[in-house]
């Protein structure tokens, strides 16, 4: 039996940017043209656009924390957008997972 060993760092998988975020190839133009992928890439846009809102935020405290900045309303307000993007993006995704259930509970 062969073990075959790796460099994995166990506190951040190797899918991970520095940031703690799961990056993803998937673009909105990589979807084929169906009636579905209108709102594939619509989702696709709010995702990528909290996950831009998320790192804004992240930067701006990067900064604050380091000096090069010394605005706290500027990095207040870009975490609250981020909250709310993110608050946004999950209960919008909830509200598709629940009604996927509800179209599958359907007797046909």
């Amino acid at each position: 039996m062969t073990l075959i060993s790796t460099n994995i760092n166990p506190l951040q998988p190797a899918d991970m940017n520095p940031f703690g975020l799961i990056k993803h190839d998937l673009r909105t133009e990589d979807v084929p043209d169906n009636p579905f992928s209108a709102f594939f890439g619509a989702a696709m846009d709010m995702m990528m656009a909290s996950n831009e809102h998320q790192l804004h935020a992240e930067r701006l405290q990067l900064d604050l924390a380091t000096g090069r900045i010394d605005d706290i309303l500027s990095v207040q307000l870009a975490q609250d957008r981020a909250a709310t993007s993110l608050n946004f993006t999950v209960q919008v995704t909830n509200r598709i997972i629940e009604s996927y259930r509800e179209i599958m509970r359907m007797q046909i």
